[in-house]
């Protein structure tokens, strides 16, 4: 009789534990639950709810993971705030205010080394803060071009920041922070606001966002100059979030034309976008984000109304553990 022994060269091993990680493929005996596990990898994307926020907002920022995630600035209904929450994959928590409250900021950076720049108070603003994991200090240097709604993406050393509104026009002005000072790169080939973008300074992604009208386009930085890729997103929409780098995104949220909030989510394999079959559990635009591809972090926005829903996004090919059943 042929054996899992005969045909791999070695026994199913018992274990009281799970292993984590574990090799996909790999079966084992559990002889705690009394039960056969088999490690498999997931094939799509899953959203999962997560802690709410204290603050519930709209054109929020976000930096950092999905398990030290930061949420700064946005718009409660009545005023812009400079309310800022960490999250440590459970719950979020207070931390230091920004300096200068405001909505439509961008984001880049961690949630020790975190940066905040761009944004509207009474008028677009360029300003930019710095966060420590504690506490935020204004930059002396703002951005050329003051905007808010506009994208960001990069460290707190090396952001680059593109897009936007300098109200009441549009820009594609892109701008690169070195740490201390802003300086301009090459423009975006669409002006837009309320875009997605992921990456780094010189490897970014733009994605979506209001020309007008709304937009699937899609464009690729190489630290000097945006090449606009074939591929447009399978839903159009503006006020969307993303995470990730250039060859590996997660785009998600946002409103359709209609005008209608949305929770379809797509992944960005370098060339093509590909609509993941499960969304959003709140479809929401204008919410913040973090994280990568496959861990990515979800929080705030409008579905509507304002809302402090926190969802976390475990990508495809993700090991998960299965039991074995006979049925």
């Amino acid at each position: 009789m042929t054996t899992y022994k005969g045909i791999n060269g070695f026994a199913v091993q018992s274990v009281a534990t799970d292993p984590s990680p574990s090799d996909e493929g790999q079966v084992w005996y559990n002889n705690a639950t009394y039960a056969f596990k088999l490690a498999a990898a997931t094939t799509v994307g899953t959203w999962a709810a997560g802690g709410n926020l204290a603050t519930a907002r709209n054109e929020v920022a976000g930096a950092g993971t999905q398990t030290a995630g930061l949420a700064f600035g946005g718009y409660t209904g009545t005023a812009e705030t400079a309310a800022t929450e960490e999250y440590d994959g459970t719950s979020w928590t207070s931390g230091g205010s920004l300096n200068t409250a405001r909505f439509g900021p961008a984001g880049a950076g961690t949630q020790t080394a975190g940066l905040a720049f761009g944004g509207f108070t009474t008028v677009s603003i360029g300003a930019t803060e710095l966060y420590n994991g504690t506490s935020w200090s204004n930059n002396p240097n703002s951005m050329s071009s003051g905007r808010y709604g506009l994208a960001g993406c990069g460290t707190q050393t090396a952001a680059l920041g593109f897009g936007g509104s300098p109200f009441p026009s549009f820009t594609d002005a892109t701008e690169e922070f070195t740490g201390t000072t802003w300086t301009s790169g090459g423009n975006l080939s669409s002006v837009r606001m309320a875009l997605g973008g992921t990456g780094t300074q010189t490897s970014a992604l733009a994605f979506g966002g209001q020309i007008p009208p709304i937009t699937g386009i899609t464009e690729l930085y190489n630290g000097t100059s945006w090449t606009t890729s074939p591929a447009i997103l399978n839903t159009i929409r503006q006020g969307l979030t993303g995470a990730g780098t250039q060859t590996a995104t997660v785009a998600f949220g946002g409103s359709t034309p209609a005008p209608a909030v949305t929770g379809a989510t797509e992944l960005w394999n370098g060339s093509t976008w590909t609509t993941n079959p499960n969304s959003m559990g709140t479809g929401r635009s204008l919410s913040g984000g973090a994280g990568t591809q496959t861990t990515a972090l979800a929080f705030g926005g409008a579905s509507p109304p304002r809302t402090t829903a926190t969802e976390e996004f475990t990508g495809p090919g993700i090991p998960v553990t299965k039991t074995i059943t006979t049925s």
